[in-house]
């Protein structure tokens, strides 16, 4: 932050997933860096990626600086796209409560078991294919460079012969990837193994069939 600091630069921190850490990992907010940091820093949270309420429009802010956060109201006031509704506010609500708090923590070991997973049987099963364990969500990105070089596939041929035995996934170009695929997690453990054992038989290891 001392960089931000340093030209007086104002900080947008997006925390969306903030909620979901895996094998016990914390997480660190901006604001709470320093005094100088929480002060120039506006952080974004939602409970759509938690509680999957994508779309219900249950985004917030928290703003220590009351020059800096009279501004953002000020400037959204001007517009009602995306305001909150009734559904959304009780969503919120909801979500926010003890029973929400509990739901989160089991969770977060199921997501933890499906990343452990995912991240052995890669390292184990997918040569060529280079993965980092994440700390937190339930988003893997898988570097398929090596892979693709090797068999003289395309990353858009690779993904398509996933969908074509029923694993989507997506094309990690739109987030700097240029030979990567974006994989999603968020599914019982068993349909995760399905998914693994189709991507081993049928794509990564098809010639050893």
């Amino acid at each position: 932050m001392e960089i931000y600091k340093k030209h007086d630069v104002y900080v947008v921190s997006d925390e969306i997933w903030s909620d979901l850490l895996l094998n016990g990992h914390k997480h660190i907010t901006t604001q709470s860096v320093s005094e100088d940091a929480k002060q120039r820093t506006v952080a974004l949270y939602a409970p759509s990626k938690t509680f999957n309420l994508a779309g219900l429009i249950g985004s917030y802010h928290i703003i220590y600086n009351d020059w800096l956060r009279d501004r953002i109201l000020k400037e959204s006031s001007l517009s009602h796209y995306n305001s909150m509704n009734l559904l959304s506010m009780y969503a919120l609500i909801g979500a926010y409560k003890l029973e929400g708090y509990e739901w989160v923590d089991e969770l977060k070991e199921v997501l933890s078991g499906n990343v452990n997973y995912a991240c052995d049987y890669i390292e184990k099963h997918f040569e060529g294919v280079n993965v980092s364990k994440p700390e937190g969500t339930y988003m893997l990105f898988l570097d398929c460079t090596e892979w693709c070089k090797k068999h003289g596939k395309t990353i858009t041929e690779l993904q398509a012969a996933g969908i074509e035995v029923g694993v989507i996934w997506q094309d990690g170009v739109a987030f700097h990837g240029p030979c990567h695929i974006r994989m999603n997690l968020a599914l019982p453990l068993p349909r995760v193994k399905e998914a693994f054992d189709r991507l081993d038989k049928y794509v990564f290891n098809l010639q050893e069939a």
